[in-house]
């Protein structure tokens, strides 16, 4: 009953609306780009910012969150430098690896599916997942996807001053810190809680939307990047979230499924501008990470189900 719960739940709708996202990319050869865009300078900013400007969380929880976060990071980097040697990836393909295993889909899944599963604490805490973590992807990550192509790419780290969604938490907080929040009912807090709310099924058929137009050349190379993020990945943040002890068992509960979702999207993005030329092997680095995605996308299926199932439950954290 816990697993049916879980996925009709959660799981199932994200899910669903997922599938629409991939029927539609298929059916029209959608172009992702303009919604994309949408969504990440409109709705993600509002969501963020209203999710922020009325939440319960307080500042220790925030800062035990925002530890968790790096602490995973670098814990599966760690791992995943350890198995790609083993297994004799080297240079760009290692990064993707690294890539791949060092950061979830905190945003287009994970906070559709915390919102589903935890509620209105499960969104904020994913919200502020998704802001943390992108300030690592524009720094250790730019800095894990040029490296391995033998470039530098500090330039490229002030594209997270470019994303508005860091400014959308920064006016938050201060909004929160100087006590100016309007009231929830006011005009400017409905619009931007009506625009946040938009942002759940824009990410999903986004999600969809790219998945159908993932080329899986790499699939047969997929194993090590799929092992890391769906199961090592849980297990390191189970370790995390218990040595940090939340004081709200539902923070926990999130910062595990946050970390538990699938291999990241916007990592691709940075693999596709520094190493989109260079074959491994006949393969490349964009190749190899797009693979990533879309088997630890449909595998998670089932893994996420059980991780829900088992959080809910209370026997994990």
């Amino acid at each position: 009953m816990g697993l049916t719960s879980a996925f009709t739940g959660a799981v199932g709708p994200i899910l669903a609306v997922a599938v629409v996202g991939y029927l539609l990319g298929r059916a029209t050869g959608l172009d992702v780009g303009p919604l994309n865009t949408v969504g990440l300078y409109v709705m993600v900013p509002a969501l963020a910012f209203h999710s922020i400007v009325t939440t319960s969380l307080g500042g220790g929880e925030v800062l035990k969150l925002g530890v968790g976060v790096v602490a995973y990071a670098l814990v599966m980097i760690a791992i995943a430098w350890t198995v790609g040697r083993a297994v004799g990836e080297s240079g760009a393909l290692l990064g993707a690896l690294l890539l791949a295993a060092a950061f979830p889909n905190s945003g287009f899944v994970g906070i559709p599916l915390s919102e589903f599963a935890f509620g209105e604490v499960g969104r904020t805490t994913a919200v502020l997942y998704l802001t943390i973590q992108n300030l690592l992807v524009y720094t250790i990550g730019v800095y894990i996807a040029s490296n391995g192509a033998g470039l530098q790419g500090r330039e490229a780290v002030l594209e997270i001053f470019r994303l508005p969604l860091v400014y959308a938490v920064v006016a938050a907080v201060a909004v929160r810190a100087f006590g100016l929040a309007p009231p929830t009912d006011a005009a400017a807090m409905e619009t931007l809680g009506l625009v946040g709310e938009a942002a759940i099924p824009v990410m999903l058929l986004i999600l969809g939307i790219q998945l159908a137009d993932t080329d899986v050349t790499a699939v047969t190379r997929s194993a090590a990047p799929s092992f890391l993020k769906l199961v090592a990945a849980p297990v390191v943040a189970v370790a995390i979230a218990l040595a940090l002890s939340f004081a709200d068992p539902t923070v926990a509960k999130v910062f595990v499924l946050e970390s538990a979702t699938p291999t990241a999207v916007i990592p691709l993005a940075l693999t596709i501008e520094y190493a989109d030329d260079l074959a491994i092997d006949g393969i490349t680095a964009p190749e190899y990470l797009s693979t990533a995605i879309f088997v630890t996308t449909v595998a998670s299926v089932g893994v996420l189900t059980l991780v829900v199932a088992a959080l809910q439950a209370g026997l994990v954290v």
